[in-house]
């Protein structure tokens, strides 16, 4: 019967134009025989029904679907099953992790505690500006319990010598820190705080700030420093074709790790209002088998599984079945 069949398809090929001609090409192309004929790997089948719900030419018998159940006694309540259930068919009261957007800075320490790498941040850096920068310092103190990457080149305050001793910088220091000496501002440096104002007060650009050195392999791109200045000599820069941070829950198994390194409180925990058994409601499971391929360290989805079979005399090679197949349980050859 199957010399007839495989003598029957090899006529209609030799027969067929255009697309079967395009079909034949495509297989050789992929090293597959044209007229080898599809089969259900038993051991990769979960018995989910959609080959047998796709195929127009009743080649699919699904004598039995699978069923699966949660055994609550070795639920960590990580919640990954949930995240693939499209029919929303899992009920468990997992604490769910997010991020909140506008509070990530892109440190990256939540990285660095996610074993499961289910986090995404977003990437930014930060570029100092020296033309606008005046040395205040204020992004070192910030700096020194993070990346301490942050110091200074030129620690004080100086005067060039096209000053003229106008004194204009005498009245704007809050500090009084600068004076008048032989016509020319004098700045003592244990009193200047590195404010600033005599900088933009003087007309003749007589005032040489201190200078803040960035070490860019040191950097752990907290943010720390961009609130802080208050002269936008720090620029943030996002990259354009770059989603927003986010967790996500087809990984995540709820640890709570990223949350307790976060410092900016930027991880959002939501823990469940009712605590309850876990399980699957039957009448809503369609048997993907999603849920039983993401709990693999757990186990606690059990699986009793149904039977799937493949008709080849029926079957006119389409691959539809192939295609919708999650689990690369039908083969050919």
């Amino acid at each position: 019967m199957k010399k007839n069949r495989r003598e029957f398809i090899r006529q209609f090929v030799v027969m067929s134009v255009g697309s079967s001609i395009l079909g034949i090409s495509s297989c050789e192309l992929a090293d597959i025989d044209p007229l080898s004929m599809y089969y259900i790997r038993d051991e990769n089948c979960l018995a989910c029904g959609k080959c047998g719900d796709i195929c127009n030419y009743e080649a699919i018998h699904v004598i039995e679907k699978s069923k699966f159940s949660l055994d609550a006694g070795n639920c960590s309540l990580c919640g990954k099953c949930t995240a693939g259930c499209e029919e929303n068919a899992i009920h468990v009261p997992c604490i769910n992790y997010s991020i909140i957007v506008e509070n990530c800075r892109s440190c990256g320490d939540c990285l660095e505690s996610c074993e499961e790498n289910a986090i995404h941040i977003k990437t930014i850096d930060y570029k100092f500006d020296e033309e606008k920068c005046i040395g205040c310092g204020d992004c070192i103190d910030v700096c020194k319990n993070e990346g301490n990457c942050i110091s200074y080149e030129k620690e004080t305050y100086s005067i060039r010598g096209k000053c003229n001793g106008c004194a204009i910088c005498v009245a704007v220091c809050p500090e009084h820190a600068i004076s008048i000496v032989g016509r020319k501002a004098v700045i003592d440096t244990t009193k200047c705080t590195r404010c600033g104002k005599c900088i933009s007060a003087c007309p003749r650009d007589a005032i040489n700030p201190a200078k803040v050195v960035k070490n860019e392999e040191e950097c752990t791109n907290c943010g720390k420093c961009y609130p802080v200045c208050n002269y936008n000599a720090i620029e943030k820069i996002v990259a354009d074709n770059d989603t927003d941070s986010y967790i996500d829950r087809s990984m995540c198994i709820a640890c709570g790790d990223c949350y307790s390194v976060c410092s900016y409180n930027a991880i959002k925990k939501e823990e469940p209002e009712i605590i309850y058994t876990p399980y699957i409601e039957q009448e809503q499971c369609s048997s993907c088998g999603r849920c039983y391929n993401v709990c693999t360290e757990q186990h606690a989805i059990k699986a009793n599984f149904g039977k799937v079979t493949l008709n080849q005399e029926l079957c006119r090679l389409c691959g539809q079945c192939l295609s919708i197949c999650e689990f690369n349980a039908i083969g050919r050859g």
